[in-house]
């Protein structure tokens, strides 16, 4: 079962910042396009997946926000929503990393999901 990731950012993210953050936690880790380019994949040694972050889309009305999230955080609209999914265990946390780091360079709340 993956961890649930949602990043609400004023910015819309694009490769090059997910590279930046990927590099900033790990220089070793790479990103590809998967699903036909509707997601976005980091990944390490060997190829093994460690965060995948889907295309944003954008929020325009707070009671979306409060529909979608149980405590969700104060944000200015418009707002991208961002999914991403981390798998469990050590390759999961390398990828938290990562959305977290990408979360800060685009300025963004980040809200990951402990179950």
């Amino acid at each position: 079962m993956p961890r649930d990731i949602t990043i609400l950012s004023p910015h819309v993210y694009d490769q090059l910042d997910l590279a930046a953050a990927a590099h900033a936690v790990d220089g070793s880790l790479g990103v590809r396009e998967i699903d036909g380019g509707d997601a976005l994949q980091v990944f390490g040694v060997g190829g093994v997946p460690l965060l995948t972050v889907y295309q944003a889309a954008e929020l325009t009305e707070a009671g979306e926000l409060d529909r979608l999230l149980p405590d969700p955080p104060s944000v200015r609209l418009p707002v991208f929503w961002i999914d991403a999914v981390a798998p469990m265990g050590d390759e999961g946390e390398t990828g938290v990393s990562v959305a977290l780091r990408l979360a800060l360079g685009l300025e963004a709340a980040c809200i990951v999901e402990d179950d």
